[in-house]
Parts: structure tokens; C-alpha cells; sequence
């Protein structure tokens, strides 16, 4: 007897190792995943301007960012909201608390944003591998019916620009990975709208199962082990016991940066040296 409606997305047709540069630009989910890449020494650029919610916002910075984007082989893409705040007719990345009758809210519409993202298809992003996400995360001071509609927005908007791009423009399920494989609340966190810590970690491995390779997925466990190590703290800095600790991780990060060179393990050697 099955309790849950497990998703187990499609491995890529290309799949990232570290020899591609990344540029991540988004919401909550573009930050997670930007954020374990990094620490898996998968070269990336992350939300260079901060976080970014609305996709007119997030296609303002990719058409500002011509020459970054020029160094990457794939673009991962996190729309979170489809509601934006309007200053003069242009929409603005963050009101910075300024008065409220500055600003006109509105919802975006499907047509608007595939129409945003065809002209990014056609100019930077030309020749990019572009992941698509939608962040499962739930704007609740928007209300319930509003980030309904949002999310349906974003989730269609996404569809269209992989369907009017289907070899460069791909969908990763974040959104349905939450919302229908854990769907319970004991995977949000206190405020009922984030994923908790478990359903984070969760999504992160049905992205690693996707999109990297088995012989990728399994330098993982040894570069963490030597990140990990970088992180301890020890009792006795002095003590025999940790130097002999530091020069065996010394060692086994010269090991991997000399058998796999795309892999920049040099804050480590610099770290334990």
C-alpha cells in the first residue's frame, strides 16, 4: 500500500559536473540550490544583486548581466511571485520601504512573462542550458487565493517558454516535489510557508539524482568530507591528534584537486596548509 505520491524527475539529457559554470538567479529555491553547489565546489554565480521574486525583476538583471552570463554554460531561474509593485509603469526589484502610494500592485499575466523570456531565449540566454523553476515557497501575506493564483500564473508562464523553447529552456518540479510528493505540513518550517531543513535536504537530492551524473554524484561525498572538515572545531588546537587531523585532510584535498582538477579544492589546501 502506497501513502505518498512520490516524484522522481527524468535525468537530464545534459547534466551539470564541474567543469560547466552556473549562474543562478531568483527566489528561495535558487538560493538553495546555488547555495549546495557551492559548497559541492560547482563553479556558479548566485543572485549577484541579492534575491529576486517577480520574473520582470529577474529578467531586468539577466538583460543587466551580459557579461557574466557569457561565461555560463546553464542558468537556473526561480520565479516566486507573480505580483510585482510598479513605480512610474516600470517594475521595481524592492519598494525599500518606501511609501506605499508610490507603487501600483498588479499581477503579471501568463502572455507578459513568456513574451519577457522570449526575447532573454532569443538574446542572453541564447545557446544556455536554462533550468525553470517555480518556488514552492507560499507568499501567504498576499493570501491564500492571491499566491493561488501566482503560483498558477508562474507555473503556466513556465510551461510556455519551455514549450516555445523546448532545446534550451527545461522545468525541474520543485514546486510539486513540496506540494505533492511531501504535501504535509511537517515539511514547512514555524512560519507554514518555507520548507523545513528535512524537505530542503529532500528536494537537493531529487535535483542531484536529475541533474548530475553518477560519476558527479559520487565525488560528493568525499568533497564534503573535506568542507565538513574545515568546519571543526577542536578542543586542543595544539594537541598531536589534530595536527595529524589537518595533514591527513591536507592530503586527501591535494589528492582529489591533483586527480580532478575542474574541482577547486585551493580554499581548503590553503585552509589545512
Amino acid at each position: 500500500m502506497k501513502f505518498r505520491t512520490e516524484i522522481s524527475p527524468a535525468p537530464w539529457a545534459r547534466t551539470i559536473d564541474h567543469s560547466r559554470r552556473g549562474f543562478s538567479v531568483g527566489s528561495c529555491f535558487a538560493v538553495t540550490i546555488a547555495g549546495w553547489l557551492l559548497r559541492y565546489k560547482f563553479p556558479l554565480v548566485s543572485n549577484p544583486t541579492g534575491v529576486l521574486y517577480n520574473p520582470f525583476s529577474i529578467a531586468d538583471l539577466l538583460e543587466a548581466a551580459p557579461d557574466r552570463l557569457a561565461e555560463a554554460d546553464y542558468v537556473l531561474v526561480t520565479f516566486g511571485t507573480a505580483w510585482v509593485f510598479e513605480e512610474d509603469g516600470r517594475v521595481v526589484a524592492n519598494c525599500e520601504k518606501r511609501p506605499a502610494h508610490l507603487f501600483t500592485r498588479r499581477r503579471l499575466s501568463v502572455e507578459e512573462i513568456v513574451e519577457r523570456f522570449d526575447s532573454l531565449m532569443d538574446g542572453v540566454l541564447k545557446n544556455k542550458q536554462v533550468v525553470m523553476t517555480v518556488s514552492p515557497v507560499r507568499h501567504l501575506k498576499d493570501g491564500f487565493e492571491e499566491n493561488s493564483l501566482s503560483k498558477a500564473v508562474l507555473r503556466l508562464a513556465v510551461d510556455g517558454i519551455v514549450a516555445r523553447h523546448p532545446d534550451a529552456a527545461q522545468y525541474f518540479p520543485a514546486y510539486e516535489i513540496l506540494n505533492d510528493d511531501l504535501r504535509d505540513y511537517r515539511f514547512y518550517g514555524p512560519d507554514l510557508a518555507h520548507p523545513s531543513a528535512e524537505a530542503a535536504e529532500y528536494v537537493r537530492e531529487k535535483f542531484a539524482e536529475a541533474a548530475l551524473a553518477t560519476a558527479t554524484r559520487e565525488l560528493l561525498p568525499q568533497i564534503e568530507r573535506i568542507v565538513k572538515a574545515t568546519e571543526h572545531r577542536p578542543f586542543d588546537p595544539e594537541a598531536e591528534e589534530h595536527a595529524a587531523f589537518r595533514q591527513r585532510m591536507l592530503r586527501q584535498a591535494r589528492e582529489l584537486a591533483a586527480s580532478r582538477p575542474e574541482v577547486d579544492m585551493s580554499a581548503e589546501i590553503s585552509f589545512f596548509s
